[in-house]
């Protein structure tokens, strides 16, 4: 889904969720890198 295109379609409400759930997505992975560079390190 592309999201120009449906962001007009969207509540405020849904994108402030959406922007929190990439947020956590993106820490997530960011503590699965750290985790193994600091096993590797």
């Amino acid at each position: 889904m592309n999201m120009n295109e449906t962001k007009w379609k969207l509540t405020p409400e849904i994108q402030k969720e959406q922007k929190k759930s990439r947020i956590e997505v993106l820490t997530k992975e960011n503590d699965f890198l750290v985790k193994n560079l600091k096993k590797a390190g």
